[in-house]
């Protein structure tokens, strides 16, 4: 079972099931241009730039990260069929970040000419939008009640378990609620580090460097964030890896016949939709 492919999907597809995939990513560039408005105020202009350099960057995803996708959950489904080690979680971990690195680097750097042309007041506009969303997820993840929060954090972890393997036994919801318990400053670690990239970006638009140069600045922000992360972040990030490799290997022992099935299933469904999207749209315009 490949229960730390969730953490790809989540990043590949973030959509409820694999027969919304087609019909999600046909529509992601309609979908990123309404989450961009509700950051950036952009003048017709500059709108009209980014759908430019969207369609560009579509084109890109579609021809050369959708068939790594495919490759990928192609790959993994063998893995979950077999049984999952400690090597594969690793896998897992490093291909999703590698995937999602390439991804935020390649958007950084097509965006950057539209980005390089922000007003102060448009940026000043980001920073306060960056602030908004931060005071949202704290209030919800990581202020109130202690006990309330932790379940909040089980739940959504549960959740996303559960989307992809099915109903889980007490026995294995009591081992993910362990694991949970155990890395409960993870959130607020990952929070801090979202606030720190935001940090970078701003302070990158601020300088009015030139697009390329923007562009390059803001790839390494998402392809090298270990240069701005602490000792103690990346101590407790690679304690995380580590758990978790071992929740993943002692859940997959175990799992039922059925839950290994649908496992199985969602994976190959998913490479299937992945390389159907990779060959058979026609491009944007």
């Amino acid at each position: 079972m490949s229960w730390r492919t969730l953490l790809l999907i989540a990043t590949c597809a973030p959509l409820a099931s694999c027969s919304a995939v087609r019909l999600g990513y046909d529509n992601a560039d309609t979908a990123l241009r309404f989450m961009v408005a509700g950051y950036l105020d952009l003048d017709a202009e500059q709108s009209e730039a980014f759908r430019q350099r969207l369609v560009q960057f579509h084109r890109w995803h579609r021809h050369n990260e959708l068939p790594a996708y495919a490759a990928l959950m192609r790959s993994a489904s063998e893995r979950a069929a077999r049984g999952i080690t400690a090597e594969d979680v690793a896998w897992g971990l490093a291909n999703m970040r590698a995937r999602y690195r390439t991804f935020a680097a390649r958007a950084a750097e097509d965006a950057a000419p539209v980005l390089a042309t922000l007003a102060p007041e448009q940026i000043a506009g980001l920073e306060n939008r960056f602030a908004e969303k931060n005071e949202k997820f704290a209030e919800e993840f990581l202020a109130g009640d202690a006990d309330k929060r932790r379940r909040a954090q089980l739940n959504r972890m549960l959740e996303r378990f559960r989307d992809f393997a099915g109903d889980l036994t007490p026995d294995q919801e009591a081992r993910i609620g362990s694991f949970a318990l155990a890395h409960e400053d993870h959130v607020a670690l990952r929070f801090e580090d979202r606030r720190g990239w935001q940090r970078q970006v701003i302070a990158a638009l601020k300088r009015r460097d030139p697009p390329q140069e923007l562009g390059r600045t803001l790839a390494e922000t998402f392809s090298r964030p270990e240069l701005r992360r602490s000792e103690a972040f990346i101590r407790e990030d690679r304690r995380w890896d580590e758990d978790l490799g071992r929740l993943i290997v002692d859940l997959d022992r175990s799992m039922s016949p059925a839950q290994r099935a649908r496992v199985v299933g969602r994976l190959s469904d998913y490479a299937s939709d992945f390389a159907a999207l990779a060959g058979t749209k026609k491009e944007a315009a």
